[in-house]
């Protein structure tokens, strides 16, 4: 907890030095953002040239220290100056108050999610996890241990050692990064998730009461936004699907029924929580959405933001592998509005300085990003596992505009008149958002077209505020009051109870990832074998204690995650089924993997025919405990 502090420090240092401006509770959020990028950044720095290590730790610790003190100096002294520019009031608004409180109640409901979803022991010795986070925590789980354990730097996949992790890291190495200062992975995950949860859901506030000005808006907004779901809660209430069914099944909720066309997820039980890179995405994301919009206006109005322009550079070059697809969205948002606004700032005589400050950002940011993108993200891309057409995204075999009826709820239905009637920044905030929503829905940005939503929801989240600003407008002028209201609370519990019913279930829900016996025998694995040591493992499941535990790396891992991490999987996972069945073929592909360790449990005997007899024959048994037996193929 001190190191993160000192990162969470540095970044109020260095928000309240570039952005004086802001009034206090954006300063503090974007330098809990700022402290968050820092957190994940500043070791992989040094990570470089010493490995992920307890070195390459103490060095970026040191380095947010001095930095800090460097920047303290710098506002004592910038604050003794007469003509110096006095920052913005800390007191808080009722309307901040308000955002901040709401936010600490989404983030407490988050951390009992993250209490019982992230590795929760039980009485035998297992863990325990939820629905969401059932299938991709055990992903997450392997790179934060592999990094804690093994060091590598640029990282390979632990689950398909050899591949390079051209998946979007930091998140997990932040994570990683914890562990060496003690925590347990358990709370390594938890503890910057939940500063990170709280980063969105008060950013989010921020982004609303930046564009709306009002609270009422600001409020439904965030709401539906935190509780979003379509019209999926009509199956549950006309019976076609039962409370019990909801309450029990795995994945039957109002927002994801797949056999019924409902993929428009609820951001928090199946975004936030179970995708980590998300998360910190989008901790990041909504901040360079606030300083752009801030910029944008700032410039087309005034001739000015070169500064909020600067820095919005330097943060969004940090974010292709904290999450590529936000920067992606991103810079879409950045092109769609800078043509959106570019008549307007003709008008206002504003011209060249928009020109020039997207220049600055433009060139800043790619400085930045570049490198990452040719390091990691680049040779994805031109393996021919990402960009392909895919006109219609997830709609399956229903009518398109149905489809995102039933999914979008009354914001899509509300987006068709305001398209009509919005006019001024509004309208070209819209339009510029909806070229990211018309792209996201023609060409799929990686194997798994599910994953577009990552860009979608950026969509959503900007729409979602035009929508409640613009219908804001439109009840103020109802009379009477009462029945403005009303009519407001019509649409915030038709957007929310979706949402609502999705995250009952996904409180009570639990399942168990582990086994008492398999916690075990990861414990041994940690204590008594190298680091770096390569086990054999069954290939096709994916609540693997080897690899979620243990940080080693398995020949291959589940075909869940590799297929749609791209990966060419198919002759490693035949040769994996060979070598369980001993004799030669085991020792050719052992030699040639550098296989030092064979682990047999249930998984392995469940999916292969395995020759126990000939590994008992052949290699010193160095673990038998449950069932479970553990090889040593190389001395």
């Amino acid at each position: 907890m001190p190191t993160l502090l000192v990162y969470l420090l540095f970044g109020q240092c260095l928000a309240a030095v570039s952005l004086p401006s802001c009034r206090g509770m954006v300063r503090c959020w974007l330098g809990l953002v700022f402290g968050c990028v820092a957190l994940m950044w500043l070791p992989c720095l040094p990570a470089f040239f010493v490995g992920f290590t307890l070195t390459a730790q103490l060095i970026a610790l040191g380095a947010a220290f001095l930095g800090t003190a460097a920047l303290v100096l710098c506002l004592f002294r910038s604050r003794k100056e007469p003509a110096a520019a006095k920052p913005a009031p800390r007191r808080l608004s009722a309307q901040d108050m308000t955002g901040l409180v709401l936010s600490l109640l989404a983030t407490a409901f988050c951390g009992y999610l993250l209490h019982t979803h992230v590795l929760l022991p039980g009485e035998d010795g297992s863990v325990w996890v939820g629905q969401s986070t059932y299938g991709d925590l055990t992903l997450h789980l392997s790179f934060i241990e592999s990094f804690y354990q093994q060091g590598q730097f640029p990282p390979e996949y632990s689950i398909f050692p050899g591949q390079k992790l051209d998946y979007p890291f930091l998140a997990d190495a932040a994570s990683g990064t914890l562990r060496f200062f003690g925590l347990s992975l358990r709370m390594a995950v938890i503890v910057p998730s939940l500063v990170m949860l709280f980063g969105v859901f008060l950013g989010f506030w921020l982004l609303a009461d930046r564009l709306t000005k009002k609270p009422a808006p600001t409020l439904a907004a965030w709401l539906l936004f935190v509780f979003n779901g379509g019209f999926g809660f009509v199956l549950f209430l006309t019976g076609k699907y039962s409370f019990s069914d909801l309450l029990t099944g795995f994945y039957i909720t109002p927002t994801n029924l797949v056999e019924e066309d409902i993929r428009w997820v609820n951001v928090v039980c199946d975004m936030l929580i179970p995708q980590r890179t998300t998360m910190a995405g989008w901790c990041v994301g909504i901040a360079a959405l606030y300083l752009l919009v801030t910029a944008l206006r700032k410039t087309v109005e005034q001739g000015e933001g070169r500064r909020e322009f600067a820095v919005l550079a330097v943060l969004a070059g940090t974010m292709p592998m904290i999450h590529t697809h936000t920067f992606l969205a991103l810079g879409m948002l950045s092109g769609g509005w800078f043509f959106a606004f570019l008549p307007k700032a003709r008008r206002q005589g504003h011209l060249r300085p928009l020109i020039e400050n997207y220049v600055l950002y433009g060139a800043v940011c790619m400085a930045l990003a570049l490198p990452q993108l040719f390091e990691w993200a680049f040779d994805a891309a031109g393996s021919g596992r990402y960009l392909w057409l895919n006109p219609g995204w997830e709609h399956g075999q229903t009518n398109w505009l149905w489809f995102w009826l039933v999914n979008g709820g009354v914001v899509f239905l509300l987006t068709a008149p305001m398209m009509v009637l919005l006019r001024g920044d509004r309208a070209r905030l819209f339009w510029g958002a909806a070229a990211l929503f018309l792209v996201a829905n023609i060409v799929s940005f990686q194997p798994n077209p599910y994953d577009n939503n990552k860009l979608l929801y950026i969509w959503y989240m900007v729409t979602d505020i035009l929508v409640c600003s613009w219908l804001w407008q439109l009840l103020e002028k109802v009379r009477p009051h009462a029945l403005a209201g009303a009519l407001a609370a019509a649409v915030v519990v038709l957007g929310t109870l979706s949402g609502a019913m999705t995250m009952l279930r996904e409180a009570v829900s639990e399942y168990q990832l582990l086994s008492g016996p398999q916690v075990r025998a990861a414990a041994f694995i940690t204590d008594n074998t190298d680091p770096h040591g390569l086990f054999l493992t069954a290939a096709n499941y994916h609540t693997n204690p080897v690899s979620i535990l243990t940080g080693r790396d398995i020949l291959c891992g589940s075909d869940t995650f590799l297929y749609y991490h791209g990966i060419d999987y198919a002759e490693r996972q035949s040769h994996v089924a060979a070598m369980y069945a001993g004799g030669e073929d085991f020792e050719r592909w052992a030699e040639q993997y550098g296989v030092d360790y064979v682990y047999i449990g249930d998984g392995e005997r469940d999916l292969y025919t395995v020759d126990t007899a000939y590994f008992q024959q052949n290699y010193p048994l160095v673990y038998d405990q449950d069932g479970i037996l553990i090889f040593q193929i190389t001395k």
